[in-house]
């Protein structure tokens, strides 16, 4: 399975306004809630802040991957946000988190989601295509973007 079968541009954030972890994960499910009204802000938010109470989903370089299984969800879903003055994720290098990815999932999707947080982290290795993100103007040309080194992997 491929990112893009699972981002769309309306959950795409390109210019997040959060200035902390919980604002910047309620931003998320905000979007979810907006797009999708079947799936209510509170849970989507519950979930996020469960999982990372596990321990940061704020890796390094600038990146984050929240994500968490949702009852209710039919399809696997994946956002993406940006802040360009960065937010304290915790991140295990310390630094401010930029780039941020959320995968939400069906209950019974772990396979899946499991092989797209390998998709995802393989992906965000890539230096280039973190800068690019980070410079890309809007949220059309980030979901490009995307999908253009979706297709390289």
């Amino acid at each position: 399975m491929k990112i893009a079968d699972s981002l769309s541009k309306e959950l795409i954030l390109p210019n997040l306004g959060a200035k902390n972890k919980v604002d910047c994960l309620m931003e998320f499910a905000q979007a979810v809630a907006k797009k999708l009204p079947e799936l209510k802000k509170d849970e989507i938010a519950h979930t996020l802040l469960e999982r990372e109470k596990l321990g940061s989903t704020g890796i390094q370089d600038g990146i984050a991957i929240p994500h968490g299984k949702i009852k209710t969800l039919s399809n696997i879903l994946i956002l993406f946000g940006r802040s360009l003055e960065g937010i304290d994720f915790q991140a295990h290098d310390n630094k401010p988190t930029q780039l941020f990815f959320v995968l939400l999932a069906p209950e019974n999707a772990t396979s899946i989601h499991l092989k797209l947080l390998a998709r995802l982290s393989r992906l965000l290795k890539n230096l280039s295509l973190r800068e690019r993100l980070l410079q890309a103007k809007d949220a059309q040309a980030i979901y490009q973007i995307l999908c253009e080194e979706d297709e390289k992997l």
